[in-house]
Formats: structure tokens, C-alpha cells, sequence
């Protein structure tokens, strides 16, 4: 197998990451190529292993690199969240243990995700209705001013409610996010403790 080859194979392996991630793996490894130069091309492509088993140690690496900082935004938590489940897939766990397990998540992930859109969507609502009530609450200064105050309370009131709705999910969208990143290299970190203990018994 030569650089090609070997590129063209783990670009395979690679291709289910995120782009930006892919094609930071993808650069990582053509540079280590060029580093090494063309004379040790079989030398590093005996160093690197099968193209399989050095995807699996670029995606499980992702996996504990992301699980040791706080989800800033909720792509790039979401980003994180697939590549845990790619690197649970990679461990060398039973598979019907790994499939009940991200199961288990997509479905927890989906019903907290559900609720929290909805939760969004009540705040969104809210925030509309508030200038609704502001602009009405100005038709009637003239007719009655406990009217117009009442109004405008309402409609500052919604408003208020709204978006702290909607920056509240979020934040709890994001602390979700960190949670369960965090319990994927919790996770795939012992698997790694727990090979290279049978290695070194071996």
C-alpha cells in the first residue's frame, strides 16, 4: 500500500466527521506524509497502522478532546455529541452493548431537545405578541390610562418572559450538550485505560 492508497482508505474511515474535523484529520496526516518524505513512506505507514485503526484513534481522540471543554454553541455540541457516538462505535466494546447505549441517548437527547424546542417556540410567540401589546396599549392613552398601563405592563411582561425562555433553553441546551460529551470521553478514555493495561500484561 502506498500514500495514496493509504490516504484514499482513511479518508473512508474519516468520512463520517464533521467537515471542519475531517479535514483537519486529513491535513494532520497528508503533513506527516510530506514530513517524513517520500523514502519513508512504508516506514510511516507501518507507524500509523491500518487506515482503520488510525481513524479510530483520530475519532477517539476528538471524542476525549471535546469532553474536556464546556459546549459553547449547540453545533458545535451537536458536532461533539456525533463524534462521541462514531468513537463508541470504534471502541472495542460488544456491539449490541454499543447500540442499546446510543440508543438510549438519541432517544434521551430527543425528548429533552423536543421540549426544549417547544419551550423556544413559547418564547418566540411571547416576544411577537409583546409589541402587539405595546402598540395597542398606545391606541388607547386617550380612552382609559389604566387600560394603556395594563397593557403596556403586558406586553414589557411578555416580552421579558420570552426571551428569558429562549436564552434559558439554550443555556440548558448547552449544559446538556457538555453533560453528555463529557460522559462519551469519560467513557471512551477508560476503554483506552483499559487497552493499554491488557497491552502492557501482554
Amino acid at each position: 500500500m502506498n500514500k495514496t492508497e493509504y490516504m484514499d482508505a482513511l479518508k473512508r474511515h474519516l468520512r463520517r466527521l464533521p467537515k471542519e474535523d475531517f479535514q483537519t484529520a486529513v491535513d494532520y496526516f497528508e503533513e506527516y506524509f510530506a514530513d517524513a518524505g517520500v523514502e519513508r513512506e512504508a516506514e510511516v505507514i507501518e507507524d500509523l497502522g491500518s487506515p482503520e485503526f488510525a481513524a479510530n484513534q483520530v475519532i477517539t481522540t476528538l471524542a476525549i478532546n471535546n469532553a474536556k471543554e464546556p459546549v459553547k454553541d449547540v453545533k458545535k455540541g451537536l458536532n461533539a455529541v456525533w463524534i462521541g457516538i462514531l468513537a463508541l462505535c470504534a471502541a472495542p466494546v460488544a456491539l449490541p452493548v454499543v447500540l442499546v447505549l446510543i440508543l438510549v441517548i438519541l432517544l434521551f437527547l430527543f425528548c429533552v431537545f423536543l421540549t426544549l424546542g417547544l419551550l423556544i417556540l413559547c418564547g418566540v410567540l411571547l416576544v411577537i405578541y409583546s409589541p402587539i401589546c405595546i402598540v395597542g396599549a398606545f391606541t388607547v392613552i386617550t380612552q382609559s390610562v389604566p387600560v394603556f398601563i395594563s397593557c403596556l405592563g403586558a406586553g414589557f411582561t411578555s416580552l421579558g418572559i420570552g426571551l428569558m425562555i429562549i436564552f434559558g433553553s439554550v443555556w440548558i441546551c448547552r449544559l446538556l450538550l457538555t453533560a453528555v460529551v463529557r460522559g462519551f470521553g469519560r467513557r471512551i478514555g477508560k476503554g483506552r485505560k483499559k487497552e493499554a493495561q491488557k497491552e502492557r500484561k501482554a
